[in-house]
């Protein structure tokens, strides 16, 4: 299909926005005619945003007499505002961002906390940002003892799978000098300085205990523990909640037969940090499995290898996309999110402005492309006996990542150690039968030798982790988040068999939208969807407290 297009602006009763348009040729009449219309708002009127323009003029430091001396200087302010000594905050964000998975005992780092953590990310710090240049308050409430920590807990080789041109945050780009994969820990940091400048109200170091909603005052009674100051319990009354401990939910863990007969170490991905401090004695003579073949299996057998074990296998069960980070992804965001590409405001417009089921389309046709480009690591990967998935119809990592969030992997050096031997692939559709002593039986019979076993399986839906920190009264009224509705949008509202698919797409409906429960809000996604979707969780925050809707 071939179309012309352009970019809009466009004016309401209510808001501005941008749009995008698309017309093909009429074949019969050769009349051009409108075949897809992307509409964005941007702003609402009457709401001035305090950024650009508008923003605060920061001046008044001084402390003057009166009323002015009991306000204090701008820190003296700060201080007091994150407080909520005089007002209760408008919303209160609950976590905020992918990968808020931590250790609970493997690893060197005890400090960080479980997964009952609420935890601040890139999904409520953009959010919040932009709720705060709103006028609407916002705080956030973050289990870990600083605000990052759920990138700086995980495990110690990990690097965004994203380049740097893609991942900019609302309101404050990374600078010109920063890597196009960022690691861990500079994330971690990035995100307090982000919340610091950005003068987000961030409680640390506190915990939910209790979460009610009313439906007669439409305002939630919450529970928080502080450990950090001297009145640890406090009863928050917000208009609105956001969810934001990422899009996946609480780590699926699978219980095998015979496992407590099993001598050696099992546990879940999500409690690896590095190979060298697993507690085990002599790893040079352990012999690894790794159950699953995503990003962070990949990442964890690469890791083992590189920490001397014996060996390391990995388990497939079922095909995985490979994606190389040096030629493929790149290709993904060539002409949009790159060093040459417009402003990422503008890429955002028209990176969403095709509808998802033609993305889907359009991304068989690149997935092929890359497929080409990279067709050494593709048939070195079969040589190897590791079983490629190219997703529904050849549509690639898209279509996975929204209807399943997994199912591929970025490669950053784990495929070279897959064709060169170095790390074993086995498959077995079947799955795992059993544990014996030290080994795993697989269901069709045949043994895997193993001393440490890690299950990278995946993660349930964020709902469970709803269900976990505010309840079941709450989570029974919200509705599944991720994947695609009948429309072709994210969910959290319907699911519709695709007759074609076989399977609810989903919508990007639930996520970002009205969750099903009044002024319950999901946010999640990667560091890009945060930034972008941000605007409109928060544009429909304040449309309710301007009362342009309800909800």
């Amino acid at each position: 299909m071939e179309w012309i297009e352009g970019m809009f602006v466009f004016e309401t009763s209510v808001g501005r926005g941008k749009g995008v348009v698309r017309l093909v040729e009429d074949e019969e009449g050769g009349a051009w005619r409108c075949c897809m219309f992307y509409v964005a708002l941007q702003e609402l009127k009457g709401v001035v945003a305090r950024v650009g323009r508008d923003r605060p003029l920061g001046g008044d430091n001084s402390l003057g007499g009166g009323e002015g001396r009991a306000r204090g200087n701008w820190k003296e302010r700060r201080a007091r505002d994150g407080e909520f000594v005089d007002a209760e905050p408008d919303v209160v964000v609950i976590g905020a961002g992918e990968l808020a998975f931590f250790p609970v005992g493997i690893g060197r780092n005890s400090s960080c906390l479980s997964l009952t953590s609420s935890n601040v990310g890139q999904a409520g710090l953009n959010v919040a940002a932009r709720l705060q240049h709103l006028g609407v308050s916002c705080l956030l409430v973050e289990k870990n003892a600083r605000v990052g920590d759920n990138w700086r807990c995980r495990y110690r080789t990990l690097v965004t799978h994203d380049p740097v041109q893609y991942t900019h945050m609302y309101g404050l780009p990374f600078p010109e000098s920063w890597p196009v994969f960022t690691p861990k820990d500079k994330l971690g940091d990035w995100f307090e300085a982000y919340a610091s400048l950005m003068e987000l109200n961030v409680w640390t170091s506190t915990k939910i205990h209790k979460s009610e909603y009313s439906d007669a005052t439409k305002t939630w009674t919450i529970e928080v523990t502080r450990a950090t100051n001297g009145s640890p319990t406090r009863i928050l009354h917000p208009k609105h909640v956001i969810f934001c401990t990422g899009h996946a939910g609480e780590p699926k863990v699978p219980a095998f037969p015979g496992q407590d007969t099993f001598r050696g170490l099992v546990y879940h991905g999500s409690q690896h940090q590095d190979a060298t401090e697993t507690p085990v004695a002599d790893l040079a003579w352990k012999h690894v499995v790794v159950v699953g073949t995503g990003n962070s299996g990949h990442d964890i057998a690469q890791n083992y290898h590189e920490a001397g074990a014996a060996s390391v296998t990995m388990l497939q069960r079922s095909g995985t996309y490979v994606l190389q980070a040096s030629k493929g992804l790149f290709m993904l965001h060539e002409g949009l999110y790159d060093q040459e590409g417009p402003p990422t405001e503008d890429a955002d417009i028209y990176g969403q402005s095709l509808p998802i089921p033609v993305q889907f389309a359009l991304n068989v046709g690149l997935t092929a492309r890359i497929a080409e480009r990279e067709r050494e690591n593709v048939e070195g990967l079969r040589r190897a006996g590791f079983k490629l998935d190219f997703g529904h119809d050849g549509s690639g990592i898209y279509r996975k990542y929204v209807t399943r969030g997994g199912g591929y992997y970025i490669d950053v050096g784990g495929s070279q150690l897959i064709i060169d031997g170095k790390v074993k692939v086995v498959q077995s559709p079947g799955g795992i039968k059993r544990f014996e002593p030290d080994a795993l039986v697989l269901a069709d019979g045949r043994k895997l030798p193993a001393d440490i076993v890690v299950l990278a399986t995946g993660y349930d839906n964020m709902r469970t982790s709803l269900r976990k920190i505010m309840g079941d009264k709450v989570a029974d009224r919200a509705k599944d988040v991720w994947d695609l509705d009948d429309e072709g949008e994210v969910n959290a509202v319907s699911r519709v068999l695709d007759p074609s698919y076989g399977r609810p797409w989903l919508t990007f409906e639930q996520m970002w939208r009205p969750s099903g429960h009044p002024r319950l809000w999901f946010m999640g996604g990667s560091l890009a969807l945060c930034r972008l979707y941000s605007r409109f969780v928060a544009l429909q925050i304040k449309a309710i407290e301007e009362g342009f809707s309800d909800v």
